[in-house]
């Protein structure tokens, strides 16, 4: 189930909370900070170097209802905000982020121009302070936003999205490339026929190999499974698997090696219940591996997954428990088989989610969100957890 996270009614207050795994144990919850005087919280990314070194982004809104970006730093001990800018004009947010150092972080996202145009947005932690980078976007594009990065080396990244060409229009697939000094549009297929194509995340094992994962809507309507390949010069469409007719996307892939894989989402089966989605790729072609089932599930999806090794992946969502409840999920991958793994919820939670998740050998980060309110989503706070 894609959230989508834009600008929220005034009512809904959303605080990140991180979790963190260490590998001899289980889950545990984190605190987080919040933005002062912010309704609304959410942190969307978060990637980690070590297990006391991460760094999740987001966004935040105010009592009057303006969205501003949102880092936040974990140093083994607790969380604290990073000061973000935001560009001139309307609301801003960050999607996703990639570091590969203590002092060398890239966050996507988009934000809205005085005219009310979206358009791409990209920051960059030295070490010191976050800033904006300049960012193209397609020629005569109505809105353009960057769901997901990925990278390689200080002076290489990988950025994917979305554009309008049209303001009612169909999105259309986008990638951009960071070389250390600008960023530039690569050129990116879409499948014949869509009515709609976007790309949700990015995983890369070199400069010279990326994944990117995402969904399309075909001439019937129906949003099936997408994903991408870069090999250095070019991207390629990859035939994916669409386990049913009815719904099948990919929101988060990540990639241990080139010809290690992994893809993760939702699908509506059979019994027209949303169950997650895992694809493997292993160098020649993308397989659906088994998930085991949820006791007592009304509906479960997966918005994120990071493998510290080929065969050793984890990935979070969300699962609508008996009670119709929405608590959190994670599932581990050990080369052989996914395993669900145990996860706490905030005591007073009425619903908690996990939108994203980083791992290194010894340990996990995932961030999401959670809600003291009743219904749900009027009185939602951060949330993090650690393993």
């Amino acid at each position: 189930m894609r959230r989508t996270f834009g600008v929220v009614p005034a009512t809904l207050l959303i605080l990140l909370i991180p979790f963190t795994v260490l590998a001899s144990s289980g889950w545990s919850l984190q605190t987080t900070p919040n933005p002062s005087g912010a309704m609304n919280t959410f942190l969307t990314g978060v990637s980690c170097n070590t297990a006391t070194a991460c760094t999740a982004v987001g966004y935040s809104i105010s009592t009057s209802e303006t969205v501003t970006t949102l880092a936040e730093r974990w140093t083994g001990t607790t969380w604290s905000i990073e000061s973000t800018p935001n560009p001139a004009g309307g609301d801003s947010s960050l999607s996703a982020v990639d570091c590969t150092g203590a002092t060398a972080c890239t966050a996507v996202g988009d934000y809205f121009t005085t005219s009310n145009v979206e358009k791409t947005l990209d920051e960059h932690w030295n070490g010191t302070a976050w800033s904006i980078t300049t960012t193209p976007n397609p020629a005569g594009a109505k809105g353009s936003l960057l769901n997901g990065v990925a990278c390689t080396a200080t002076a290489s990244c990988i950025a994917v999205g979305s554009y309008k060409k049209t303001s009612s229009g169909n999105p259309m697939a986008l990638a951009e490339r960071w070389n250390g000094t600008a960023w530039s549009i690569l050129s990116t297929p879409n499948p014949s026929g869509n009515r709609g194509v976007t790309l949700n995340s990015v995983g890369c094992s070199s400069a010279s190999a990326c994944t990117a994962a995402g969904d399309w809507f075909n001439s019937s309507d129906t949003e099936v499974t997408l994903a991408e390949r870069w090999n250095g010069t070019s991207w390629s469409i990859q035939t994916t698997i669409n386990p049913t007719t009815h719904l099948s996307e990919l929101l988060g892939v990540a990639c241990a090696a080139a010809t290690a894989c992994m893809a993760v989402g939702d699908e509506i089966n059979s019994s027209f219940l949303e169950v997650p989605l895992v694809e493997q790729w292993n160098g020649t072609s993308w397989s659906v591996l088994s998930t085991p089932s949820i006791s007592g599930s009304m509906g479960a999806w997966f918005e994120s997954v990071s493998c510290a090794t080929a065969t050793g992946c984890n990935s979070v969502g969300a699962n609508l428990n008996s009670s119709g409840v929405e608590v959190t999920l994670a599932e581990k991958w050990n080369g052989s088989a996914w395993s669900i793994k145990s996860t706490p919820n905030p005591g007073t939670a009425t619903q908690s989610f996990l939108l994203a998740v980083s791992c290194v050998p010894t340990a996990c980060t995932a961030t999401g969100a959670y809600s003291t309110s009743s219904p749900p989503s009027l009185n939602d706070l951060t949330l993090a957890e650690h393993t």
